[in-house]
């Protein structure tokens, strides 16, 4: 039986807590691996962009496996799986990877497992739910999972259609089948570029068929780096939608303070992330078509429609409030140089209070000048405000 290699890729933010991975043990194959993937990003990728990005393998873990969807009565099991980092600083965006080597379990389930949210993972004995596993290493999710199943062009079948929509072939919840005709739309284009593949791709999964598969992870290392490599790519361009769309929709659902300051603050974070934008990212064109590929099947266009809609509504917000807070601004200024003016005044009766002393019949006749004064000048102001209040409405 020929079994699979699959990378589990999790996007994330943040500079990863290494505290965790302390007495994880190594395997010198994914040292490799890292190496391998570096040396394919200067190779095909723009030099900015590969050498933004670092990798770092931190060994050794479990994922949980259930042999069905009946999650409540299905005992977990745990699959042996390695742990790599790829991180981009100037951005303070990741991935983190999820390595099975070699698996022999089913892809569909693994698929299943990971879409109703019943994955965790074991470093060192302790077992944590995935959201937990990444609060413990200091990282935030920011969009979905994708999976990459690498297998042989043999397993093609229609239970490689279950493993690309990320759902279990043999469900014990949902007795039905999915229909045929709904299969027809999933998996009927091949984005493969050279002949010694096929390739599938739907918005959570990566299926790679190859001609020539071993059940040997080491020797399938150099058929599926450029793939993985692409697919980080795409992922990061995913991933830099999602983060500032999920930021924006919070701002909007739990922050009655919105501001142009913080407007203009997420839209710098997001523009860090043109690093992994730019058409000529990749070297060769073959590259960048499949590039293209992929992230038109992880439905990022559709995510950046979402992204520049919310956008607008958050700067609208932002823009009446600070329309508002001008509008109060402006009254408060206005105050107080009425007050600095009618200071000045009595400053200027009282001089001439001083100097007329004694003729009290022209102090009258100044006085009541000067309160006319007064009056006249509080009614143009006032008027002015008025004025300026309904043109602004």
């Amino acid at each position: 039986m020929l079994n699979s290699d699959i990378y589990i890729m999790i996007p994330v933010g943040g500079v990863i807590s290494e505290s965790l991975f302390t007495n994880s043990k190594k395997d010198e194959i994914f040292d490799s691996y890292v190496e391998k993937l570096m040396q394919t990003s200067l190779y095909e990728c723009d030099n900015k962009v590969s050498k933004a990005l670092t990798r770092v393998n931190y060994g050794n873990a479990y994922i949980s496996y259930y042999d069905s969807d009946n999650y409540d009565e299905s005992v977990k099991q745990w699959i042996l799986c390695n742990i790599v980092y790829t991180y981009c600083k100037n951005t303070n965006l990741g991935i983190l990877q999820l390595i099975i080597g070699n698996c022999d379990k089913e892809d569909s389930q693994i698929g299943d497992i990971i879409s109703s949210n019943h994955l965790s993972i074991k470093v060192n004995n302790n077992e944590y739910k995935l959201d937990e596993f990444l609060n413990k290493v200091s990282l935030n999710q920011y969009g979905k999972i994708r999976t990459i199943n690498c297998n042989s062009i043999n397993k093609k079948d229609k239970t490689m259609k279950y493993t690309l929509i990320a759902e279990t072939a043999n469900s014990e919840y949902n007795p039905h089948q999915i229909s045929d005709s709904y299969f027809e739309k999933v998996g009927s284009d091949d984005f493969s570029k050279y002949n010694f593949y096929e390739l599938y791709v739907d918005e959570k999964t990566v299926v790679y068929l190859l001609k020539d598969f071993s059940n040997r992870y080491e020797e399938n290392i150099d058929a599926e780096i450029l793939l993985i490599f692409i697919c980080e790519i795409a992922i990061f361009q995913n991933a830099a939608v999602s983060r500032i769309n999920i930021k924006i929709i919070d701002e909007l659902l739990e922050n009655s303070n919105i501001s142009s300051r913080k407007s203009l603050k997420l839209q710098v974070e997001y523009g860090k992330t043109i690093l992994f934008w730019n058409n000529n990212v990749f070297n060769y064109h073959v590259a960048q078509d499949l590039s293209n590929d992929i992230v038109n099947a992880f439905k990022t266009k559709e995510l950046m429609d979402e992204y520049k809609k919310n956008s607008k509504h958050l700067e609208q917000i932002a823009n009446l409030k600070s329309g508002i807070t001008a509008n109060i601004e402006a009254k408060i200024l206005n105050t107080l140089a009425f007050i600095l003016s009618m200071s000045q005044l009595f400053e200027i009766i009282k001089n001439i209070r001083n100097i007329l002393i004694g003729k009290e019949w022209q102090i009258g006749i100044i006085s009541s000048s000067v309160i006319l004064a007064i009056v006249i000048i509080a009614l143009i102001r006032n008027r002015q405000i008025n004025q300026k209040n309904k043109t602004n409405k």
